[in-house]
């Protein structure tokens, strides 16, 4: 045995549930919100960030210790101070900045609540429902993606489609499937008001929160919002644009759907699948941070819960090789991986 070697494996094990008790506590700053309290404040005892915070003092010290030991914050041990860089503060203050990260930390408690059905699982090959993971993980999924939605779908994303672009602003037809708490279809009926924009998600939940967002915006008469499987998606008149962000993945029949969503567009209509962005090769996503938060989120969510419906559990890492093989099973006759600039998020284009 390589004593070396054993030994660094152990210091990564012990990193490894580290980082994730740290998750943890970076998921109590963010609802107790510290981390706002702390930014542009400058350097800040313990006491002082439990006076401005609001929480008892005591939290506020092994709080500190623990997010700088995890990096999150600078300690002065000179003055016995904390600061949190402007350079840390931009991920973690602002939810409606696209480069906030603390949604992704929204997620834990209902993906960890599962593990002891999930172990379970693993034995006997059966799923995970995903009302199994609480009423909250709608929610918490939204918050992951919504602030890169709202500022990068119509400002960035689109326009990478100039044509789609102008079939909505003429008062085109679009739905997003799978759409979850309805975020894409809120964007897309500000962006275009003149565009007839329809969401569609089995997750009956989803669709309750969706309808009540569009109500607070008062787009309740220009959006509509299906709860129902892709099997609803109406053939005729046909839709210029169907998305799916974050979705194919999670079906128990991808192909089926992708064949629905072929029939369903308009004719010169545009189909844009949005999908995880991992390599085809296994080796190639080794160290990659994105990588290895997406394997996980595979593995703990996305199999578990296609697998529940009868599904192949395809997962969240299937790249894009398998995805433009699919397409063509499927009969599309356009595939196009979209330029479009993102860590996490591949872009394909897809035409009938």
């Amino acid at each position: 045995m390589d004593k070396e070697r054993a030994q660094g494996f152990m210091q990564k094990v012990i990193g490894d549930v580290g980082t994730a008790m740290s998750a943890a506590l970076v998921l109590v700053g963010e609802r107790t919100g510290l981390f706002r309290t702390m930014a542009g404040a400058g350097p800040l005892s313990a006491e002082e960030l439990a006076r401005r915070g609001g929480v008892h003092p005591r939290y506020a010290q092994e709080w500190l210790g623990a997010m700088t030991c995890a990096g999150y914050v600078e300690y002065d041990a000179a003055s016995d101070r904390f600061t949190l860089p402007d350079e840390h503060a931009i991920y973690l203050t602002d939810p409606q900045s696209e480069a906030w990260l603390l949604g992704l930390f929204s997620g834990l408690p209902s993906i960890m609540a599962v593990i002891p059905t999930l172990a379970d699982a693993f034995r006997s090959g059966a799923g995970v429902p995903f009302t199994d993971f609480g009423e909250s993980l709608p929610v918490a999924l939204e918050q992951m993606n919504r602030p890169v939605y709202e500022n990068r779908l119509v400002r960035s994303w689109l326009p990478a489609m100039p044509a789609v672009v102008e079939r909505l602003q003429a008062g085109g037809r679009a739905i997003d499937v799978g759409c979850g708490t309805g975020v894409i279809p809120l964007v897309l009926a500000r962006a275009f008001p003149n565009a007839r924009i329809e969401g569609l998600d089995l997750d009956a939940r989803s669709i309750a929160i969706a309808r009540a967002y569009a109500e607070q915006e008062g787009l309740q008469d220009r959006v509509r919002f299906v709860n129902a499987s892709a099997d609803a998606l109406d053939r005729e008149p046909g839709y210029d644009l169907i998305t799916t962000f974050d979705v194919v993945h999670d079906l128990p029949d991808p192909l089926g759907v992708l064949k629905r969503i072929r029939g369903a567009l308009a004719d010169g209509g545009t189909y844009l699948m949005v999908e995880p962005k991992v390599d085809d090769l296994l080796e190639k996503n080794r160290d990659v941070p994105f990588a290895r938060l997406l394997f996980a989120m595979s593995c703990l969510h996305c199999v578990p819960q296609s697998l529940a419906q009868g599904g192949t559990g395809l997962g969240a890492c299937w790249g894009p090789a398998r995805a433009r093989e699919l397409a063509a099973e499927a009969g599309f006759s356009h595939f196009a991986v979209l330029q479009v600039r993102s860590p996490a998020m591949a872009f394909y284009e897809l035409k009938a």
